[in-house]
């Protein structure tokens, strides 16, 4: 059978609907359309909702029982079967009122003789009166409950974080009984009070939580920042981990480095250290969400100092700790690819940590990590076909690597992900910056302006931008938007606008940005791909000091194809 992510990356090619569209038309975030389709997420919380991918996608009646049943819900067909059946049923009563009212048995005729009551009139009568003081005890017994006051509810109230700890149900019964709750909770409160953390409570919820729909129930209900929950037997424990949409939005621009979306561990529960592995976990949980990776990472090693013996725990503490170690401002790529890389050793499939450590290998930049970015990349899409961020991620590797035809294979990435989701800025801001290599005007100028559309506060957009208008030599063009690009952030427009000023003849304005450029510069890490400019912009300050202009016809060749 076909899985939810097949089927669904099936029928969206072939209606053409966006994610955008397709979220909207559902109620979901376009990040949730995006993990169904690359299987980072099995499938939907709720039935409601495939129905509505159904609906928008305009998918016939098999099809969307198709749907269903891969997503793990039963079919459209039971549902219309048991209706038609108690329709009819209802039709039939009403459609003869008079046979509904015939009695279902007759009185005797009247030269029957009647006969005198019996014991047994006497005896329902005694059960009828017995009856009727069960009701009146019941009703009693309900209202002496009523009036017993009950505990309420955890919820967060404002400026708080809430960790909810469910009661965990028994793998073969579904009863409480283990206090596996509370020996989370404690080890978790632990930590939290050893961390100071302010603003964050640990609270035990008083029924038990049997599934992802009622852990989102229960979030929601308690505007909580997690709900741990799960099951347990006599020597294990399942714990799963529930969090909102927003709980970790993507970084500007759908970064596209993968978090998990679905988080679980298995651990041993009679032994003390697996327990607080699963406090760990949720407080490093905690300090990535705020964006605190240092801490995180110094949480996370210490979990991992005495690791959890389940093979799913384990998995999931080495993907946390490569996450950690990709992200922030000072990422670690050595340590993030070895996490990865002992990850896949022990779960060769696991697509996101494959898939996130090629993004480290473009990033890192080293001799052969275009390659391997590549390999990494391929194999992702080979065991996802869907997975629309690998084929960004391997379109830049291609773009970057330059063999023999590279070039082509890159925008044949760039385009087939912009075919199926015209919402990825990634998409047409890398092929923005190879039509620009390739001179393609039209191109350039329809995919960067696309670019800042869809993300107006993206510095690096406004840049090539500037830069493709700078190569044609459209100063008046390129100015304006080197401004926008330089005052959210992006220095390295400097140069570009330093040329622009060149083209005009403004030495004295090009004379500051070019300065200001090399400034940059000797603040930029030993593997910034700017740093190969210094010698070039050093000879074109000493020529527009003596009021010349540097830039050559060739020159702007030359950078058009850097």
């Amino acid at each position: 059978m076909r899985s939810f992510s097949d089927l669904l990356n099936l029928y969206t090619e072939r209606t053409g609907i966006s994610d955008a569209e397709l979220a909207r038309a559902v109620g979901v975030r376009r990040q949730t359309i995006f993990r169904w389709k690359e299987g980072t997420v099995a499938r939907p919380r709720s039935r409601e909702d495939v129905l509505a991918v159904g609906k928008k996608l305009r998918l016939s009646t098999a099809e969307t029982d198709e749907l269903l049943i891969a997503a793990g819900f039963y079919p459209e067909g039971d549902v219309a079967h048991t209706s038609e059946t108690t329709a009819s049923a209802e039709g039939s009563a009403a459609e003869s009122p008079l046979r509904a009212r015939l009695p279902d048995a007759f009185p005797p005729p009247d030269d029957e003789p009647r006969r005198p009551p019996s014991a047994e009139a006497g005896l329902s009568r005694t059960r009828l009166l017995g009856l009727g003081l069960s009701a009146l005890l019941l009703l009693a017994l309900i209202a002496s409950l009523w009036l017993i006051p009950r505990t309420p509810l955890p919820v967060a109230v404002p400026g708080e974080t809430l960790v909810i700890v469910g009661q965990f149900t028994n793998f073969t019964g579904g009863e409480i009984g283990f206090n596996v709750a509370g020996r989370i909770a404690d080890p978790l409160r632990q930590e939290i009070e050893a961390a100071k953390l302010a603003g964050v409570r640990v609270a035990v919820w008083p029924q038990p939580i049997r599934s992802e729909a009622e852990a989102q129930a229960v979030l929601s209900r308690s505007v909580a920042w997690m709900v741990i929950w799960g099951e347990y037997d006599s020597g294990r424990v399942l714990a799963r981990f529930a969090q909102g949409d927003a709980a970790t939005p993507p970084p500007a621009l759908e970064s596209l480095v993968a978090s998990p979306g679905d988080l679980f561990a298995t651990i041993n529960s009679g032994l003390p250290q697996e327990i607080r592995y699963l406090a760990l976990l949720t407080l490093g949980a905690f300090y990535a969400d705020n964006g605190d990776y240092a801490q995180a990472r110094a949480v996370l090693i210490r979990a991992n100092a005495t690791p959890p013996q389940e093979r799913d725990a384990r998995a999931a503490l080495l993907f946390r700790l490569g996450l950690v170690h990709q992200l922030g401002d000072d990422p670690q790529a050595e340590k993030a690819i070895a996490y990865y890389s002992e990850l896949l050793a022990l779960a060769p499939d696991h697509l996101l940590a494959r898939y996130n450590r090629g993004l480290v290998y473009l990033e890192r930049q080293g001799a052969g990590d275009w390659e391997r970015a590549l390999g990494d990349f391929d194999s992702t899409i080979q065991r996802s076909p869907g997975f629309l961020a690998a084929r960004i991620g391997r379109g830049v590797a291609y773009l970057y690597r330059r063999g023999e035809g590279d070039e082509a294979a890159a925008t044949r990435d760039f385009t087939y992900v912009i075919e199926r989701d015209d919402q990825r800025t990634m998409a047409f801001y890398n092929r923005g910056l190879l039509a620009i290599r390739q001179a393609r005007r039209e191109l350039w100028e329809s995919d960067l302006q696309r670019t800042i559309e869809l993300a107006p506060e993206f510095a690096n957009g406004y840049s090539a931008l500037c830069w493709g208008y700078v190569l044609d030599e459209e100063a008046q063009a390129a100015l304006p938007v080197c401004d926008r690009a330089i005052g959210l952030g992006a220095q390295e427009a400097l140069h570009s606008r330093g040329m622009a000023h060149i083209q005009q003849a403004s030495f004295a304005l090009a004379t500051d940005d070019l300065a200001a450029f090399l400034v940059w510069l000797d603040q930029q890490p030993a593997h910034s791909p700017y740093l190969v400019l210094r010698a070039q912009v050093e000879e074109w300050l000493s020529a527009v000091q003596r009021g010349e202009n540097p830039l050559t016809a060739e020159i702007l060749y030359a950078l058009r194809r850097e």
